[in-house]
């Protein structure tokens, strides 16, 4: 009795083809890294941050609120905020070109601009 035959051969060939192609994909296919982050506050654009520079910046909402926002190894978060439910302090570290930040009840919105 053969341990491998023919058709094992030609399956696991298949098989290494098709993981192959998926990972060629997934290179391929992967959102950009973040080159900005522009910020809106009621729908108008208060602030262009390089995420290539560390820095930090407190952001003013429209209704008097305030969102402070950290730019550290090409990463922005919310590390401090006026809202009362904090969702915007708990959405994490953004890097990937089209990740969001957002804080409606300072409506505040911070998305992510990749390379073109």
């Amino acid at each position: 009795m053969k341990l491998l035959q023919k058709r094992d051969f030609i399956l696991i060939a298949t098989l290494l083809l098709i993981a192959l192609a998926a990972l060629g994909m997934i290179r391929f296919f992967r959102p950009a890294p973040a080159a900005t982050a522009e910020i809106t506050v009621d729908g108008e654009v208060v602030e262009q941050l390089d995420l290539s520079k560390d820095t930090e910046v407190t952001i003013t909402g429209s209704s008097g609120g305030f969102n402070h926002l950290i730019v550290k190894d090409r990463q922005i978060w919310c590390s401090q905020a006026s809202c009362p439910d904090k969702v915007c302090i708990h959405q994490g570290q953004k890097h990937l070109s089209s990740d969001t930040i957002v804080c409606l009840p300072n409506k505040m919105i911070v998305t992510i601009i990749g390379n073109k």
